[in-house]
């Protein structure tokens, strides 16, 4: 698909060309179209917006990716605002509004200790109070005393570059800190195995905390005070009502009526340097099209680590090397929707995530999407006027080292484990229509020494021969809306736009 027409055989001028047409590439081609330039904006897919999607389950409207955003430092808010998303427009009736979670129900930890609520004050799963009631539930009293030793252990126990999230929290706080607490969060939030998700790559505020107060308790206190200080830590997330597919459709809409081109099913093949300077971009053939290429100023790739190093190999070999590789986990959800009055209770709060080797659940988590989101139940209701209470649930599997379970019988997987994280039985009479989506190269996993090669990163790109290239990404900002976001706004040029922050954010599971 093109959005303007395209002539075979050529090289077209365009002053920035953004390779990739997921959040990341949709923000660096809005700012370059808002600073006036001349924007095109290719995308390898049939679809914009990359982990961000939406489509309706039982005739459920529903986020099938990223659900939800945090509201970490507005910089989403921000953007929101400027698109007119967050209802303050005149017209908004009607339109996509921000909405916030359901109050009062927070959420579940399940593992081999039950199922309980998630302990408060806590980052990445380090309790800022680990003797308090809700932590001892999960991790018992050994654990909990264990826990709590953190504090007098020297600075230097676990604090090393590059280290392992697991290494850091289970030398400093305990094997069943690292297991009941962090495990379930790395898995479900970051898909990743804490064993080799790097702590720096996965919470730099952590990270830079423990170095700082050589503790990770104070550490954890210290930014949930910040947090607070800030503003309302009981509403960390919101999203956009009826899906979060509204904003890439509102970054597109603003990149048109600003001038820019947007071109679907059409990857980049080859990047070259030209005599002057510029970059040129290969693209894809076609019988009908032949072979076209695109020359630019400014060049930005918002594609994974291995597309950018596989594209700069020839142009910047040297950039290209020291590119993290960062592979993807793949994730497989399956949306739900189940007519059960048994779930009016929300007995799960808004969710749960799951432990590793927890007897009985393969899933590593579960969002009531219905409970955590009342514009969803509403939906719901409309869609299914029979029911006698429609409920939408959303399981995710996929950890690291894991053979994703076969969709031919996973509904009925999905079914089984939701019946036992919320303690109510289902079946499939309940069930009122179901969706499978697979997440392939989503959720990029950050080794260890992925934040000293991202540094790397960040000083080639400001060598003379590296002009006008940038590079954006989950793999460069961090997980999450919020990170990306964030790293996009950070500065007001093209090539700022992927800024090294890798500020680990919440991500559907």
């Amino acid at each position: 698909m093109t959005d303007q027409g395209q002539v075979a055989g050529r090289t077209r001028e365009a002053r920035t060309v953004v390779v990739g047409g997921g959040l990341a590439g949709l923000l660096a081609a809005r700012s370059a179209a808002r600073a006036g330039r001349s924007v095109l904006l290719l995308e390898a897919g049939p679809a914009l917006g990359g982990a961000i999607a939406a489509g309706h389950v039982a005739g459920v409207p529903l986020s099938t990716g990223a659900e939800a955003y945090s509201v970490a430092g507005g910089h989403v808010d921000a953007v929101l605002g400027e698109l007119g998303l967050d209802g303050s427009a005149p017209d908004a009736a009607g339109s996509p509004a921000v909405v916030t979670p359901r109050a009062g129900l927070g959420s579940r930890i399940v593992s081999d200790a039950g199922t309980h609520p998630a302990p408060s004050g806590s980052v990445l799963g380090v309790p800022s109070r680990p003797l308090a009631r809700d932590a001892r539930a999960v991790l018992g009293l050994a654990g909990s005393l264990r826990a709590a030793l953190e504090p007098l252990l020297p600075a230097r126990i676990g604090s090393r570059p590059g280290a392992s999230v697991d290494a850091v929290i289970r030398a400093r706080c305990g094997a069943r800190v690292a297991e009941r607490l962090v495990a379930p969060i790395v898995g479900g939030v970051h898909s990743a195995d804490p064993r080799t998700l790097e702590l720096a790559s996965a919470s730099p505020q952590l990270a830079a905390g423990l170095s700082r107060h050589g503790s990770l308790t104070a550490a954890v206190r210290a930014i949930t005070a910040e947090s607070a200080r800030r503003g309302s830590p009981g509403t960390r997330v919101r999203s956009l009502a009826p899906t979060m597919g509204a904003l890439p459709e509102a970054l597109a809409a603003e990149i048109r009526e600003r001038g820019g081109e947007i071109r679907t099913e059409t990857p980049a093949r080859r990047i070259s340097r030209g005599a002057d300077g510029g970059w040129t971009v290969t693209l894809g053939s076609s019988p009908a099209l032949g072979t076209d290429s695109v020359s630019a100023e400014e060049l930005v790739l918002a594609v994974p680590p291995d597309a950018a190093r596989d594209l700069l190999a020839e142009a910047a070999p040297t950039l290209s090397a020291v590119i993290p590789q960062a592979p993807a986990a793949a994730v497989r959800l399956v949306a739900l929707v189940v007519d059960a009055p048994a779930l009016d209770a929300f007995p799960a709060g808004t969710g749960a995530l799951v432990a590793p080797g927890t007897a009985g659940v393969r899933a590593k988590a579960l969002t009531h999407v219905s409970a955590k989101w009342e514009h969803v139940q509403a939906a719901a209701r409309t869609a299914l006027p029979e029911a006698r209470s429609p409920h939408v649930l959303r399981l995710s599997y996929g950890r690291p080292g894991e053979t994703l379970p076969d969709p031919s019988g996973i509904v009925d997987l999905a079914l089984a484990d939701a019946s036992v994280i919320l303690g109510r039985p289902l079946r499939r009479e309940d069930l009122l229509g179901s969706a499978v989506i697979d997440w392939d190269r989503a959720m990029r996993q950050a080794r260890p020494g992925h934040a000293e090669a991202l540094t790397e990163v960040t000083t080639l790109l400001a060598r003379p021969e590296h002009a006008g290239l940038g590079l954006a990404g989950t793999w460069r900002a961090g997980t999450g809306i919020a990170a990306i976001v964030r790293a996009a706004t950070s500065t007001t040029t093209t090539s700022s736009t992927t800024s090294s922050s890798t500020t680990a954010e919440g991500t559907p599971s």
